[in-house]
């Protein structure tokens, strides 16, 4: 099965796509080790290959989950759950998908991929996954629109734009945290708090991430331009959508917990030209950001569980 994700077989170069200068990869390799990037996990390649192809019907899911018992057993338990649930129950696969859709399906599937994506014992790891599923769901509410015909791709690029986050974590757990906390004690967004310790930020290793895995050129340029100036990125595109999600994401202190209040300091003055640059007038900013906030808050739950 083909997937949108997947842009190339391995080894070729994404037409459009500008690598990673290799200075700038053997610094990151340097310094997190040359076997930093595993090759993907075969479960997550496996989500990641259904949930974004675009041809996926109700069939390929059904066939799917039943050659995996566990992932069929966790969507019997959603489609049963207060979520969806009507009354009727769900026994079959076939009932479950029915139930939940296939596109809320693509969103669980992938939710569940990057889950298990360099794991790591920290309370930040479950911070950087809240603010991940967060500005997923917000970039969807987005894409809805500005661009309804890719809500499955806003998703996945929320889902997926600070892989590089969890990778720089998980390898230099104490550091990174050191720098997160410093960062926000001085009113620095992260790639000022990275670039003061690395010469390099979490958008060049997510870069790095998604060329070793084989992302599409699509989806790489959301991981690594999502930080990089207004005047920079394409109007209504799936980067603005995506960088603008994780800003609202922020302002609204979403999945932060103790860490909301600076946050909000450091990107609610981000927030008007993101409104700006999307074009969203301001008679609309204020429904939409308690629209992003209720949703969150009404789905996290089910995102959060899923990924356990």
């Amino acid at each position: 099965m083909l997937s949108k994700l997947f842009g190339s077989k391995k080894g070729e170069s994404v037409k459009g796509l500008v690598p990673l200068p290799d200075a700038l990869r053997q610094s990151i390799l340097a310094s997190l080790g040359n076997n930093a990037i595993p090759s993907m996990p075969k479960a997550a390649y496996q989500a990641f290959q259904l949930a974004t192809n675009p041809n996926a019907e109700a069939l390929d899911y059904i066939e799917v989950l039943e050659a995996d018992e566990g992932l069929a057993a966790r969507v019997l338990k959603i489609a049963n759950s207060v979520f969806y649930d009507r009354g009727g129950g769900s026994k079959t696969i076939l009932d479950a998908v029915k139930v939940i859709g296939t596109s809320e399906l693509k969103g669980l599937l992938n939710a569940t991929a990057l889950a298990g994506l360099f794991p790591v014992k920290h309370p930040l790891r479950a911070q950087f996954w809240a603010h991940n599923i967060a500005s997923a769901l917000t970039a969807r509410l987005l894409s809805k629109l500005l661009l309804p015909s890719q809500t499955d791709q806003a998703f996945l690029g929320g889902l997926m734009h600070d892989v590089g986050k969890l990778l720089l974590l998980q390898k230099h757990t104490d550091i990174y945290e050191r720098l997160y906390r410093k960062g926000l004690s001085s009113h620095l967004d992260s790639i000022s708090s990275e670039s003061a310790e690395y010469p390099f930020n979490h958008t060049h290793v997510g870069q790095a991430v998604g060329e070793r895995w084989n992302f599409s050129a699509e989806l790489i340029d959301i991981i690594r331009n999502h930080h990089e100036p207004w005047q920079n990125i394409p109007a209504k595109s799936l980067i603005g959508i995506v960088k603008a999600s994780s800003v609202i994401s922020h302002v609204l202190g979403l999945g932060a917990e103790r860490d909301a209040y600076p946050l909000r300091r450091i990107y609610e003055p981000l927030l008007a030209e993101c409104f700006e640059s999307l074009g969203i007038h301001s008679s609309n900013q204020q429904s939409l950001l308690r629209e992003a906030e209720l949703l969150f808050n009404s789905e996290f739950e089910l995102y959060e569980s899923w990924g356990r």
